[in-house]
């Protein structure tokens, strides 16, 4: 028998089993259950428990990985480059300050190049997620008003940062694949170059932009 048929709307049953309409007493021939046994808690003196709670631990805090973002940190100067699919690449020159937050966790950095409308202001946040164990950049700029995230690795031999980041090309509605490749070259200079996937084609190279100390 279905509920409107026994005069309880469909929507109101559980409404009227938590008022105490329903029978609390068991149907004669059936069995009550027995009441469940509370779970145990785990033993905090169990070893796997305390390798468990020290690995979390561990991963909450700036590791080593964090440490092969510290020669961007500072003062820069920046000269940018952009180039065209068509036409002259573009040049501008700039500055940028970079510095660590929330206790050596990310690292913020924010710059700034170009004068009047061809300004470009951005933000970039970089950090290492160590329960993923991947590098992280989240750039913002001025003129949008998404999001990038990159992600990728750090190859410690070239001292070079590689992520990649993807975004969905809203009037073609097909996915724009961008490479991020930011290499260290010493404690005053990095080098920053941003690519383009192109079908068919090798990367396209879209921007790149050298910072050395002031």
């Amino acid at each position: 028998m279905n509920a409107s048929a026994a005069g309880i709307p469909r929507l109101g049953i559980l409404a009227f089993v938590l008022a105490g309409g329903a029978v609390s007493a068991a149907v004669p021939g059936d069995e009550q259950a027995p009441p469940k046994t509370p779970a145990s808690k785990p033993d905090a003196s169990d070893p796997r428990v305390e390798d468990a709670i020290a690995r979390d631990l561990a991963n909450r805090r700036p590791g080593p990985d964090h440490r092969w973002l510290e020669p961007l940190a500072g003062t820069w100067k920046i000269d940018i480059t952009r180039y065209a699919t068509a036409g002259e690449a573009t040049h501008a020159t700039g500055s940028g300050e970079n510095r660590w937050i929330l206790g050596g966790r990310y690292l913020v950095c924010e710059s700034s190049a170009g004068e009047d409308d061809a300004r470009v202001e951005s933000t970039t946040i970089y950090g290492f997620d160590s329960r993923r164990r991947q590098f992280f950049a989240l750039g913002l700029d001025n003129r949008r008003t998404n999001y990038l995230q990159f992600e990728g690795n750090y190859d410690p031999n070239k001292g070079t940062l590689i992520l990649s980041a993807k975004e969905r090309n809203e009037s073609t509605g097909t996915a724009v694949v961008y490479r991020e490749l930011l290499r260290i070259e010493g404690p005053d200079r990095h080098v920053l170059q941003i690519f383009l996937d192109v079908p068919g084609r090798p990367p396209l190279k879209t921007v790149e932009a050298i910072f050395t100390r002031p």
